[in-house]
């Protein structure tokens, strides 16, 4: 299985972003109102410049203390040292996320970002895989014992 075959799963398949310049208040009201984990941080330009986790929020709001909320997402955010290919065998992001202890990966065609992957992506995409691999073994077996009687 690739990347690609994730990216299609995906029911958001939407990029959310929010601004290296935005408050951290306002991310965090983004995350709780879109209902996910992290939050792609771009320049005024688009380009991609890292990425803001609910965990990094808290990280950065335990350090700064209490009016840390007020300042900008770039102060707090991770930068990007991983990225997915849509080519990418999933079995590899998934043990590079492991090692790296990465939870989202930005998946690029060429320059272009293209989504994103979790490792609860990752981690649904290789249940269904294994489910599919069980129905097809025990089809196989019950068509093996009708033969034989």
């Amino acid at each position: 299985m690739l990347v690609r075959d994730i990216l299609k799963a995906k029911t958001t398949p939407r990029l959310i972003t929010v601004s290296a310049t935005a408050s951290l208040q306002k991310a965090s009201e983004q995350l709780a109102r879109q209902n996910v984990g992290m939050l792609l941080v771009t320049a005024d330009d688009g380009r991609l410049l890292g990425m803001l986790s609910e965990r990094d929020v808290v990280g950065y709001a335990s350090r700064h203390g209490l009016y840390s909320l007020a300042h900008e997402v770039r102060q707090a955010m991770a930068d990007v040292s991983i990225v997915a290919s849509p080519l990418s065998p999933v079995s590899d992001m998934m043990k590079i996320m492991t090692v790296q202890r990465a939870r989202h990966l930005p998946v690029f065609d060429g320059a272009e970002l293209v989504g994103v992957i979790s490792i609860g992506d990752i981690l649904h995409s290789r249940l269904a895989e294994k489910d599919l691999e069980a129905t097809v073994l025990r089809d196989l077996a019950r068509t093996s014992l009708a033969l034989a009687a």
